[in-house]
């Protein structure tokens, strides 16, 4: 009796180790804005005017987030949601690890805007979409 006690103790303790190190692992991508990176830089599809990005998830699991685009006049920085999409990724080159949209830009008033593309991570924290290397890539759309 002493000994299974023992060893589902010894197994419990060992599960918790794993759970922990995968949760640790999910919160360095999700905290670094790691988990999802776009593919190209966002750029306006000139038959409708629509701003167009696709967004890779590089973490070693599947993401299920929102991703938000807004769109910040340049001139005076007011920010105009665009959209949000709920995207459901598989871990990193699995079948379905990445995901191209465009979001609507009709609503914008003649300017220069820099769109975010955000996400929402594990924690419920939102983090900016980047580039491949990490850096900031904004798209930029020209209302006239």
């Amino acid at each position: 009796m002493i000994k299974k006690v023992t060893i589902f103790l010894f197994a419990f303790v060992v599960f918790g180790f794993i759970a922990a190190g995968n949760a640790s692992a999910h919160d360095v991508y999700a905290e670094s804005g790691a988990a999802l990176r776009h593919a190209y830089k966002p750029t306006t599809v000139s038959e409708t005017g629509w701003m167009k990005a696709r967004v890779d998830n590089f973490a070693p699991m599947p993401v299920s987030t929102l991703v938000c685009v807004t769109a910040y006049n340049q001139a005076n920085g007011n920010g105009t949601h665009l959209g949000c999409l709920k995207v459901n990724l598989d871990s990193h080159n699995g079948n379905n690890w990445a995901v191209e949209f465009n979001a609507p830009t009709y609503q914008l008033a003649p300017g220069t805007y820099t769109v975010a593309y955000t996400y929402q991570d594990g924690a419920g924290n939102w983090q900016r979409i980047k580039s491949l290397s990490l850096q900031i890539q904004d798209g930029v759309y020209r209302a006239w």
